[in-house]
């Protein structure tokens, strides 16, 4: 996935550990809400923030904010995993 999809999270400082957000984005054109409502959250029920929240002006879609303080560590790396295999599948 990485040649279509980067993340970005904290580099500097105690949160670096933490990642409490992670920002991701995908290549221009693809719909993280789209994806979230049609695949991932009725599949695998993994939930993210769309990115165009954070784009008032000019939207952007390809984008998405994943928070991992909620879950225990086996259903991040569930959730995860799941997530990755649905992008895999269609993209």
């Amino acid at each position: 996935l990485s040649s279509w999809c980067v993340h970005k999270g904290p580099t500097h400082g105690p949160l670096r550990l933490l990642r409490l957000f992670t920002w991701v984005s995908f290549r221009p054109g693809f719909d993280t809400a789209q994806f979230m409502r049609d695949v991932v959250l009725p599949q695998a029920r993994v939930a993210y923030v769309p990115g165009a929240t954070f784009f008032p002006l000019n939207e952007e879609h390809h984008h998405a904010r994943v928070n991992f303080s909620a879950q225990s560590e086996s259903k991040l790396v569930s959730g995860m995993t799941a997530w990755g295999e649905l992008l895999k599948q269609r993209y």
